[in-house]
C-alpha cells in the first residue's frame, strides 16, 4: 500500500545476466511482490529460459532493446558492471549491481556520481549486512562491550580447477563481503585501515589490519575446506559468532570462573544447536534455501525507490568498501 492506502503498484525490473545470480535476483524480487518484464542476456535462448518462468517477461541480446523499467539488476562478470550501470542510469532506471560494483574506487565513484545527477539509486549486493544473524549481531554488539578483535574466515569452492589468476579474482571477489561487515557491525573508517597482506598461494589471502582499538584478520581460501563462511567478533564482555553462509548469529557472555570453564563448550553447543535450528525452521518456512540476506538487501531497495528515500547502502558505505578492497588488492599483487 502507498502513504494514501491505494494499492502500491509492482515495480517493473530488468535482469541482465541470465546465469544463476540472474535466476536468485529474478526470484528475490518477486518474492517482494513486483514483476520481471525483461531478461537480457547475449545468449537470448538462456535469458528466455528464465524469462518464461515469469509471466509477461521477454528476452532480449541488449538492454537498448528491453523496455524500460523501474529497476535494473546487473548480474554480469564485473568487466561489464560499469558500462551496463551507466546504461541504466541514462535510461532512468535504480539499478541493483552484483558485488564488486566496479573495478576500482574511481569508477565506483563515478557510477554513484552518475546516478545521484540523474535521480536514481543504485546499489552493489553486499548482502550479508541484511542477515537476519547480523541484524541480530548488529543489536547485539553493546551487549559484548568494546571490540577487541574481528576475524573473519571464508573457504570457498568457486575457484575449483581454474587458473591462478582466476583463483585469484574468486577470492577478492569475496573480499568486499568482510569489508562490508567491517563497515555495518564495527566502524565507517574502513578505507583507513592499515593492512598488512600475505599471498602464499593463488587463490590465499589473508590480510590483518587495526580498527578503531581493534584487530582485524580476513582470510580467503580457495582451496581450504570445509567450505565456511563465517564471522567472529570478541569483546570485553562477551563474543558473537555469525554463520553467513546459513544467516544466524550465537551471542556468548561469561565471567572466567572454573565453572564457567567447565561449563562452556556445553553453552556454547547448545546455543549454536538452538540457533541453527531456529533458523533452519525461519528459513524453510520463508522458503529461502539459499544467499540468506539477498531478499532482505532486494526488498529494502525495492522500497526505498517507492518511498523516494535513501538507498539501503549508502553511497559513502560503497565508496568505503570499495577503497578497503583496492587497499587490500593493491598488497595482494605486490606480496
Amino acid at each position: 500500500m502507498t502513504t494514501d492506502g491505494a494499492p502500491r503498484r509492482p515495480l517493473r525490473a530488468t535482469i541482465i545476466g541470465a546465469g544463476l545470480m540472474g535466476r536468485w535476483h529474478a526470484h528475490a524480487l518477486t518474492h517482494a511482490g513486483h514483476k520481471v518484464v525483461a531478461v537480457v542476456d547475449s545468449s537470448v535462448d538462456r535469458a528466455a529460459t528464465i524469462a518464461r518462468a515469469h509471466p509477461g517477461a521477454s528476452a532480449f541480446a541488449r538492454l537498448a532493446d528491453s523496455p524500460v523499467a523501474d529497476v535494473v539488476h546487473v548480474c554480469t562478470p564485473l568487466g561489464t558492471h560499469v558500462p551496463l550501470a551507466l546504461e541504466a542510469i541514462a535510461r532512468g532506471s535504480h539499478v541493483i549491481v552484483e558485488k564488486p560494483l566496479a573495478a576500482d574506487p574511481d569508477e565506483t565513484q563515478r557510477v554513484l556520481e552518475r546516478a545521484t545527477s540523474a535521480g536514481v539509486l543504485v546499489v552493489p549486493v553486499h548482502q550479508f549486512p541484511f542477515q537476519r544473524g547480523v541484524i541480530d549481531a548488529q543489536h547485539a554488539m553493546p551487549s559484548i562491550g568494546a571490540v577487541l578483535h574481528v576475524d573473519f574466515t571464508a573457504c570457498t569452492a568457486g575457484a575449483a580447477g581454474k587458473s591462478d589468476d582466476e583463483q585469484d579474482r574468486v577470492a577478492l571477489e569475496v573480499l568486499p563481503h568482510p569489508m562490508s561487515l567491517l563497515a555495518r557491525l564495527v566502524s565507517s573508517e574502513i578505507s583507513v585501515i592499515k593492512w598488512h597482506v600475505a599471498h602464499t598461494r593463488a587463490g590465499e589471502l589473508r590480510a590483518n589490519g587495526a580498527l578503531g582499538g581493534a584487530s582485524v584478520s580476513v582470510v580467503i581460501s580457495t582451496h581450504g575446506r570445509p567450505t565456511t563462511n563465517q564471522m567472529r567478533i570478541i569483546g570485553e564482555q562477551g563474543t558473537i559468532a555469525i554463520d553467513l553462509y546459513h544467516g544466524f548469529s550465537v551471542t556468548t557472555h561469561g565471567r572466567a570462573t572454573r565453572t564457567g570453564k567447565v561449563a562452556q563448550p556445553f553453552v556454547n553447543a547448545t546455543a549454536q544447536l538452538a540457533a541453527a535450528a531456529g533458523n533452519l525452521v525461519t528459513r524453510a518456512a520463508a522458503r529461502e534455501p539459499a544467499y540468506p540476506g539477498l531478499r532482505e538487501l532486494v526488498r529494502e531497495f525495492y522500497d526505498a525507490v517507492i518511498a523516494g528515500g535513501g538507498a539501503p547502502i549508502t553511497n559513502a558505505e560503497t565508496l568505503a568498501v570499495a577503497t578497503a578492497v583496492a587497499n587490500v588488492q593493491r598488497l595482494m599483487d605486490h606480496a
